[in-house]
């Protein structure tokens, strides 16, 4: 009877320990896939860019420049809003754009309009700080359907669509490169396309290590609990 238990005890010991683990190596192995795929990127989807790739920038002038991205960073409050002003008067006048820190009603495609901070734009995508959350919201302009003010104003999205298709809308973060010891800021709107250069990474053997800790531990909790019952029954003769 006792080695019957413990050929089952053996047995389901030998499927625990294909589970986690077998979870983990699948899990990292779709990661090293994902990794080892080359980016592309344009200037409105520049966000898309993995962190800490090789790449190489192309810019509207026709420039080429390389490195590693390093992230998009946020400009100065008051350098975004010296841009994002001049942007107004270019565009045919200030009260075309919404002021920035100003309190509007977003209304995406068929959804409920919601109340938040207008921050600014970065490419084709309002900024909007929710009040609900007091976090920054990215909100592309073509999901959008409305936005206007606490006083009534309605704003042309397709007007604003339009301006920021046509790179005349600043961002409010930089896409930063690395090279040669230095970090190079290019404005979004400057870019024309990003080739992000494949990763090659072992996530398969992280996620598989990771599992089969999760699986010893199991094991060992099993192992115990059915030296406990063993003990026990033998205490009973």
């Amino acid at each position: 009877m006792r080695t019957s238990l413990l050929l089952l005890t053996v047995a389901l010991l030998g499927l625990l320990i294909s589970g986690c683990t077998v979870i983990g190596i699948v899990a990292g192995a779709s990661a090293d896939r994902s990794n080892a795929r080359p980016r592309h990127a344009t200037w409105s989807d520049v966000r898309t860019v993995p962190r800490g790739r090789q790449v190489e920038v192309i810019l509207t002038s026709g420039d080429t420049l390389r490195g590693k991205f390093t992230g998009l960073r946020a400009l100065h409050p008051n350098s975004y809003r010296m841009l994002y002003e001049n942007a107004g008067n270019l565009s045919a006048g200030d009260s075309l754009l919404p002021p920035l820190g100003e309190t509007v009603s977003v209304v995406h495609r068929h959804e409920r309009p919601f109340k938040a901070e207008f921050c600014g734009f970065e490419a084709e995508a309002l900024v909007v700080r929710l009040w609900s959350e007091d976090t920054l919201f990215y909100q592309p302009l073509s999901n959008t359907s409305q936005m206007k003010n606490y006083h009534g104003k309605t704003y042309d999205i397709k007007h604003l669509l339009a301006l920021a298709s046509g790179r005349l809308l600043p961002s409010r973060r930089e896409f930063t490169l690395q090279s040669g010891g230095q970090t190079q800021p290019v404005p979004p709107e400057c870019i024309q396309e990003v080739y992000a250069e494949p990763k090659y990474t072992d996530m398969w053997l992280v996620y598989g290590a990771k599992g089969l800790v999760v699986d010893v531990i199991v094991i060992l909790g099993g192992l115990l609990i059915y030296a406990q019952q063993v003990t026990g029954s033998w205490g009973q003769y």
